[in-house]
C-alpha cells in the first residue's frame, strides 16, 4: 500500500497524454473530471438492461438500473426433478466490463435470496 503522500501511480489504461492531463490539474478541476467522468460513465451504463434476457427456465423478476450497476432480481431452476423449482428470487448486481480484447461482457455479481 503506498504511503499516504506518495504519488499515484496512474493505471496502464490511461494514455500518457492523459495523465499528463490530469497530472496538471488543480483540485477544483479534479473534482469536476470525477463528476464529468462519474456522469459518463452513468451515461454509458444504461444500455445494460437492454441486454439482459433470462437464460433457459429463469425468469426475470425485475431490473432496476442504478448508479454503477443493474440490479436485477430473478428466480432460476436447478437440475433436473426438483420439485421446488424455480428457486429464489435472488439478487444480482450486473454490470458492463470491458475485457482486455475490447469485448464487453456482463458481470453477475450474486448478493443473496429476496424476500417476497
Amino acid at each position: 500500500m503506498p504511503e499516504d503522500n506518495a504519488e499515484p501511480e496512474a493505471p496502464s489504461l490511461l494514455s500518457p497524454a492523459l495523465v499528463e492531463t490530469l497530472d496538471n490539474l488543480d483540485e477544483a478541476e479534479l473534482r469536476a473530471v470525477i463528476d464529468y467522468a462519474t456522469e459518463r460513465q452513468d451515461f454509458l451504463h444504461t444500455a445494460v438492461a437492454d441486454n439482459i434476457e433470462p437464460g433457459t427456465g429463469e425468469e426475470i423478476v425485475s431490473i432496476e438500473e442504478q448508479v454503477g450497476y443493474t440490479e436485477v432480481i430473478k428466480r432460476e431452476p436447478c437440475d433436473d426433478g426438483c420439485d421446488e423449482c424455480p428457486h429464489g428470487p435472488f439478487l444480482y448486481h450486473v454490470r458492463e466490463e470491458t475485457r482486455p480484447d475490447g469485448d464487453t461482457k456482463l458481470h453477475w455479481h450474486y448478493l443473496g435470496p429476496v424476500q417476497e
